[in-house]
């Protein structure tokens, strides 16, 4: 080899270990590689992403920095990223500073595809109108009325018979699937108006489901690997990119011709008609003249809220509960302490009306409860973000710009972190060989096996009879 391009190599190798070196000093949390920076952990713990980095941030005290790509000047444009669940933080970061926190070019060329120029993919003033129309609509009395009527009607004539069917015939169920298909076509129903009734006996299947579910699965495997790596596969249709692919144009035929079926009734409807009140038709109602794809985004970016955030909540919400009787039992000590106010004590007449707003908003250990599962197990466990201008945390860790994405990891709690005496600790598998409760790595926090329970009917009269015993106790007092 010429000497004077091996000196030339040797300078290379040495400014780049001297970087290399600097730049380590201030990173925290996994191991960064030369070149590779903290990829090689990252891909060997995708099966357990969340554990993974919650258990960085502990040992970290909330918060690190890291590098994903260790060379020069690509790191600096995509390679550092700050990974917190310090609350300060999170508050300064969604709140305070808001608009230095946007989701960013690496969020949005991860779900651009799917999501497109969504609420939940766009920022600025993309974001902004979209989130005030729904937030508009959401608070009208219709649009209540509307969701109140799909959702009564989707548990009285199809869950709650599935439900009855499982306790006659001593066999258990899939709650997370129940509750899947449950959201899913409420959901639906609001956003577009058609209900696709995955909920019912025999548990069909549905095209559309299942595309939108690998297709959410894809393109959260993306965050894994440097854009310029998940871009290539996407280029030579490598891995699951084919399958993000094809799920995608199942996804857009099937809304398309929803959205096509929806303008020409709302052309050719009467006056006198029933007017439409899903989510869609009030889009296309508008002055605006909008593009079917906006459309299509429009409607997907609120099926993903609607359907796998609430059930997904549901359903740890359920586990967690059966872990812990006590808490069982002072949620329905509630519920028939409120129901025996606004419903008098015979409990066969509870069922004839489902609850009204004005009886949930009196479940006041319920919501905790249901707030305390969101700690425990927050819906969307990562929330990427990139910084517009220099920043400093409360916490003093200073944050460059365009040099880094902040990310949140839930509250960084896991099943592991809870002590024996807590309420996650996972269950042994039952005699029936179901596998333990555990996260699936999705951008939602799937269990990854489901939630297997048996059903049996629930005898309150000896909760109401002690709530009016109590009551009675009272009074003559």
């Amino acid at each position: 080899m010429d000497i004077s391009l091996a000196l030339l190599l040797f300078t290379a190798v040495t400014c780049y270990l001297l970087w290399f070196t600097f730049i380590s000093k201030s990173l925290k949390g996994p191991r960064v590689w030369p070149l590779l920076g903290s990829l090689p952990g990252l891909i060997e713990n995708a099966d357990r992403m969340h554990d993974w980095i919650a258990d960085n941030l502990r040992a970290c005290g909330g918060t690190y920095q890291t590098c994903i790509c260790a060379v020069p000047f690509l790191a600096k444009k995509q390679g550092l990223v700050t990974v917190t669940c310090d609350p300060k933080n999170l508050e300064h970061i969604l709140k305070a500073r808001f608009d230095n926190y946007p989701k960013g070019p690496t969020w949005q060329a991860v779900f651009h595809d799917l999501l497109g120029q969504g609420i939940f993919n766009s920022d600025g003033d993309t974001w902004l109108f979209q989130r005030k129309t729904a937030a508009l609509e959401f608070t009208t009395r219709t649009l209540r009325q509307a969701m109140a009527r799909w959702v009564n009607r989707a548990i009285k004539n199809r869950f709650c018979p599935i439900l009855k069917a499982a306790q006659l015939e001593a066999k258990p169920v899939d709650l997370q699937d129940l509750l899947l298909r449950l959201t899913f076509d409420n959901i639906c129903g609001l956003t577009f108006g058609k209900d696709p009734e995955t909920l019912a006996l025999g548990l069909p299947d549905n095209s559309f489901a299942s595309a939108f579910d690998r297709a959410t699965e894809a393109s959260l495997q993306r965050f894994i690997f440097p854009e310029v790596i998940w871009k290539l596969k996407k280029w030579l249709r490598l891995g699951m990119e084919v399958s993000l692919s094809r799920s995608l144009v199942h996804v857009d035929e099937y809304l398309s011709g929803v959205i096509g079926t929806r303008k020409l009734e709302l052309m050719t409807q009467q006056k006198d008609a029933n007017p439409h009140d899903d989510l869609l038709s009030r889009f296309m109602k508008k002055k605006e003249s909008y593009s079917d794809e906006f459309l299509r985004y429009v409607a997907l970016n609120f099926i993903l809220a609607g359907r796998d955030t609430s059930s997904v909540a549901l359903s740890w919400f359920f586990w967690l509960v059966i872990q812990n009787p006590r808490v069982e039992t002072k949620i329905l000590q509630e519920i028939c302490t409120v129901l025996i106010e606004t419903r008098g004590s015979d409990v066969d007449r509870w069922a004839d009306e489902p609850l009204a707003f004005e009886e949930v908003d009196r479940l006041v250990y319920l919501k905790a409860a249901l707030s305390e599962t969101l700690r425990l197990y927050p819906s969307v466990p990562e929330d990427s973000k990139h910084v517009v201008a220099d920043d400093v945390l409360p916490d003093v860790r200073g944050v460059q710009c365009r040099a880094t994405n902040m990310s949140r990891e839930g509250l960084g709690v896991s099943a592991n972190e809870v002590d024996s005496g807590g309420c996650a600790a996972p269950p042994p598998a039952d005699d029936g060989g179901w596998p333990q409760v555990e996260q699936k790595m999705s951008l939602t926090l799937f269990m990854k096996h489901g939630l297997k329970v048996d059903v049996h009917a629930r005898d309150l009269s000896p909760i109401v009879a002690n709530i009016m015993n109590n009551k009675g106790a009272e009074r003559s007092r």
